[in-house]
């Protein structure tokens, strides 16, 4: 039979050799995946010109967390008093009777670590602010940490968790900035 005569137009060759080449992409992708990290660090920083005294407090005020703290699609729940280690802060979600919770698990002058748990579904993910400064600036260190476990995809995330994350620590961080330096 002639090239003509064919049963198989030349398109159908093409699509069989772009079909081998995404599959081979995929795999590729698949087992590169394998060989990637699933954990992940963030940290960001923010010096704010006002006493350590008064950063700390913004950072442990009940009625205040919820003012600097960025949840997207939510908040932390408002609370009477400071929190202390042991302490847990409810987070309610706007689109979502879900809720998720901070847990303080060391509280310091000088560090607070909490974990948070977004959702229920979600893994704990470890927070630490470092407090530094002087009467009159102080610098505020967040770092946090975790493993993803999303399938396939957790080393790809993890990847990408410092840009994900980092810009909501950046409006947290914000926040708190603005938040202290318009205090009187």
């Amino acid at each position: 039979m002639s090239k003509k005569g064919s049963s198989h137009p030349k398109a159908l060759y093409q699509l069989r050799k772009i079909t081998r080449i995404s599959a081979l992409v995929i795999l590729a992708a698949v087992v590169i995946g394998f060989f990637l990290p699933t954990d992940y660090r963030v940290e960001r920083s923010i010096i704010i010109n006002k006493p350590h005294d008064a950063v700390v407090k913004a950072l442990l005020g009940g009625d205040s967390l919820s003012d600097w703290m960025f949840v997207s699609g939510g908040k932390v729940d408002l609370r009477q008093g400071d929190y202390q280690q042991g302490d847990k802060a409810t987070i309610s979600y706007d689109d979502s009777k879900a809720q998720g919770e901070l847990f303080f698990t060391a509280v310091t002058t000088n560090s607070i670590a909490f974990d948070v748990k977004p959702k229920p579904d979600v893994d704990v993910v470890h927070n630490t602010i470092y407090i530094s400064g002087d009467n009159k600036s102080t610098n505020v260190d967040w770092e946090i940490s975790g493993k993803l476990r999303t399938g396939f995809l957790s080393p790809y995330l993890a990847f990408f968790a410092n840009k994900i994350a980092g810009r909501n620590f950046e409006t947290s961080l914000q926040r708190l900035k603005e938040k202290v330096e318009l205090t009187q």
